[in-house]
């Protein structure tokens, strides 16, 4: 966007943020407009049970597919986006908004976040972030009325490390209620939608970025992680890949052989894909903190930790984490042959209670909640803090 567009933006967000807000309108957005997803797209599936008019921000025009019936797709940016995010008497967003955002009167934001940090963020990671995403946290904190938390841990983390000094509402992740329902219809779904063979058993590999956007790390043995999943716990195994949004545009340059691995990088709701999937593989990802309330496997491929470590550091010595480690293939093939369900699960009930851990499958009802109480003036909430 060149100088003069961007000017024109601006004017417009400040001129249009005088607007009335209008009732039970809100507008949600995923990842700075990827399709219905996270818990942006939990609460408004809750809040279109409700009667709401649920405005969803998308780049991408064929991610408009991701929609539930009676959601209206705006373009981030554009004066019709603009518009409705003016007018609208909530926001619900997993990012931080850029700093030409402005709100003003009553619309209430909510902000949900995007994952349980295992690497440091925002303030404690500082040094390693553009200044200019730096002053728009600062901004986007002022504006929130709401977080929304998992855990003592989150709750403590936002109020010391993300600029913030309002409410957080610990009441567990909203993306994360679908691990409570029923797995049948969804899996089926996605089964669907990617055209997998109903034989098929499937391993979700979901791995996080580095800082130089590189893919070197990448090296995992798909046909040989297939193969062990088969002989430890049985039937024909396909692994769903799945990159971060930083890279996932780069995933046809990896060699993802057709008979082990399908890529899904393009899915847009990744708790969809934790339902579907009967294992999960990945390295520092937060997506680890999600799926351990499905109780499934789930092993780290971490080849550079040492490096890793460096760059970002980690909240939680390694020891800690409650999955297996592998740090080369050999490794990870013995790690999947050797796993016992037993031990998963009492370190991960383990590491729960240290962290706080509160998932109900409630966490989006909660955060409605929240809001309708206080669009009708009501100050106090419980669970809030």
């Amino acid at each position: 966007m060149n100088i003069v567009k961007k000017l024109i933006r601006n004017v417009i967000w400040q001129a249009l943020s005088f607007l009335p807000k209008e009732e039970k309108k809100v507008v949600c957005q995923s990842f700075y407009g990827r399709g219905w997803s996270d818990s942006p797209g939990a609460i408004g599936n809750e809040l279109l049970k409700r009667g709401w008019h649920v405005y969803w921000t998308l780049k991408s025009k064929e991610d408009a597919l991701s929609l539930p019936e009676g959601v209206t797709p705006i373009k981030p940016d554009s004066l019709k986006g603009i518009y409705h995010q003016c007018t609208a008497s909530a926001w619900v967003d997993n990012c931080r908004k850029w700093g030409y955002t402005k709100k003003r009167g009553k619309t209430k934001y909510i902000q949900t976040w995007h994952g349980f940090p295992l690497k440091r963020i925002e303030v404690d990671a500082i040094s390693v972030l553009d200044k200019s995403y730096v002053r728009a946290a600062k901004l986007d904190s002022d504006m929130c009325d709401l977080f929304i938390s998992n855990s003592s841990f989150l709750s403590e983390l936002y109020l010391d490390s993300f600029w913030y000094y309002g409410e957080v509402l610990e009441c567990g992740s909203p993306r994360n209620d679908i691990l409570f329902a029923p797995p049948e219809p969804i899996e089926r779904k996605v089964r669907e939608r990617l055209h997998v063979p109903k034989d098929k058993k499937l391993a979700l590999y979901a791995p996080t970025f580095r800082q130089d956007l590189g893919l070197d790390v990448y090296d995992m043995d798909y046909g040989r992680v297939c193969r062990a999943l088969s002989e430890r716990f049985g039937g024909d195994w396909l692994i769903l890949a799945k990159l971060h949004p930083n890279i996932a545009s780069k995933a046809k340059k990896l060699s993802l052989d057709p008979e082990y691995v399908l890529n899904a990088s393009d899915y847009a709701d990744i708790q969809e894909l934790y339902v579907a999937c009967h294992a999960l593989l990945t390295d520092y990802s937060s997506v680890m903190f999600d799926y351990m309330n499905t109780g499934r496997p789930c092993f780290l491929y971490v080849n550079d930790m040492q490096d890793y470590k460096r760059d970002r550091n980690l909240y939680f010595n390694a020891e800690h984490i409650p999955f297996a480690m592998a740090e080369d293939n050999d490794k990870l093939e013995a790690a999947i042959l050797a796993y016992d369900e037993n031990t998963q699960k009492e370190r991960v009930a383990w590491f729960s209670q240290g962290i706080g851990l509160k998932e109900e499958g409630t966490a989006a009802k909660q955060a409605a909640d929240w809001l309708e109480a206080k669009m009708q003036g009501k100050f106090a909430f419980p669970g809030s803090t």
